[in-house]
């Protein structure tokens, strides 16, 4: 048994250590609200701020700042999930990743409207969509 758990840390640690795109975790402000980006490469192109979320008619709306640092323009697609109070995560019908094409040193705003009254923190994901060409 001892053999095994061995085996499984090393495989684990093998694993992530051969990532060939490093996953990024950005906390925008407090505990609950998240941008996790695809790649360390475009997490240094980009700058997140000034998170807020209110509530609309019982809903959650979250937004967020996004700037490009750099000099070239880049193309992403971003997706807002949403979680309750208990950090489960509220199902709901799948909902397309929305692109956004950010010009040299642009800031613009990623918006989200929460599916259920239940939500109350939200994590988005940030994939660069240049690689998929």
């Amino acid at each position: 048994m001892k053999y095994i758990s061995i085996l499984s840390i090393l495989f684990v640690t093998l694993i992530t250590g051969c990532s060939s795109s490093a996953i990024s975790k950005i906390s925008l402000g407090n505990s609950s609200h998240h941008v996790v980006i695809g790649n360390t490469e475009l997490a240094n192109k980009l700058q997140f701020s000034h998170s807020k979320t209110q509530r609309h008619d019982g809903y959650f709306h979250a937004s967020v700042e996004v700037m490009n640092k750099t000099n070239a323009t880049i193309s992403v697609d971003y997706h807002f999930y949403w979680y309750d109070a208990h950090g489960l995560e509220i199902n709901h019908s799948p909902s397309t990743s929305r692109t956004l094409i950010i010009n040299p040193h642009q800031i613009l705003l990623l918006q989200g409207l929460a599916p259920s009254t239940e939500a109350t923190q939200y994590r988005i994901v940030v994939r660069d969509t240049s690689i998929d060409k």
